[in-house]
């Protein structure tokens, strides 16, 4: 969203440094965002940490990111409980369906008791739950609980490019946790 991000996910960033990326940062509406150049693309991997964007600069959209997943690129996006309709349509053209705004996991039967803040909504995952790929996670057997808080993504089953890093358990729902539950939720 802004280039502040740069500082509060610096430790990320760093490690793709250390990793031999080369890294651009832009904000997601600078008019200068392009991603191809006389039918070339100028980069390899794209990373969206843009949540609420509404709308990118330059000539970056939708179609130009499906095209460049299609063509081989990477992209990395992350997402909130507010995510904007913009990512909701690219994770929607992946293989993704981002639950409803304000939506969260919950799971009253696992959650960090100490610093959940009532709503059950900081659940603590087992490293079970995780993809069994040691080039992905590791191995995932000398993995601890992982506490996870954030919004539910729905996986199509169908699609052989999505793979699923972390599930929730079978007790987790997706819901607003400040609204009443008045119909099934995912």
């Amino acid at each position: 969203d802004s280039l502040s991000i740069k500082e509060s996910h610096s430790t990320f960033f760093k490690m793709l440094n250390d990793m031999g990326f080369s890294l651009t940062y832009k904000a997601a509406d600078d008019s200068s965002i392009v991603l191809k150049k006389y039918g070339a693309y100028l980069y390899d991997h794209l990373v969206l940490f843009s949540p609420s964007v509404e709308e990118f600069g330059g000539t970056l959209n939708v179609e130009g990111i499906t095209e460049f997943v299609d063509d081989g690129g990477n992209v990395f996006i992350a997402g909130n409980s507010l995510t904007g309709d913009l990512l909701r349509e690219i994770a929607s053209e992946c293989g993704f369906e981002a639950d409803e705004e304000g939506n969260s996991v919950i799971d009253h039967l696992n959650f960090d008791v100490n610093m959940d803040g009532g709503k059950h909504t900081l659940i603590v995952g087992d490293s079970q739950n995780l993809i069994d790929s040691t080039p992905i996670v590791g191995d995932r057997k000398s993995i601890g609980p992982i506490l996870y808080e954030g919004t539910g993504l729905m996986v199509d089953q169908e699609n052989p490019l999505v793979l699923e890093i972390l599930t929730a358990s079978s007790t987790a729902y997706s819901h607003n946790p400040d609204e009443p539950i008045t119909e099934y939720p995912h």
